[in-house]
């Protein structure tokens, strides 16, 4: 099982957010960015570079949550790769 730490919070607006979330089980780590809106949904990029694509309308997020709930399952379960 992996833990994960949001390490940097930016906000876009008061009910929008970017966190930058480090990932990490007992021999690897991965950093990835958290876009939550509003609460509502989340999603998941593996790059900065995604993350500005997607507010370009140019790529779609790696991953979509819907509930808080199931993006910590994803995170604590998700094979972390260098």
């Amino acid at each position: 099982m992996n833990t994960f730490k949001a390490i940097h919070k930016e906000y876009l607006r008061p009910s929008r957010t970017i966190e930058t979330v480090l990932v990490s089980n007992q021999k690897l780590s991965q950093v990835f960015f958290v876009y939550n809106y509003e609460g509502n949904y989340f999603r998941v990029f593996k790059n900065h570079l995604d993350l500005i694509l997607f507010f370009q309308d140019k790529v779609e997020s790696d991953f979509e949550f819907g509930t808080e709930e199931a993006l910590d399952y994803y995170l604590e379960n998700l094979n972390i790769t260098n």
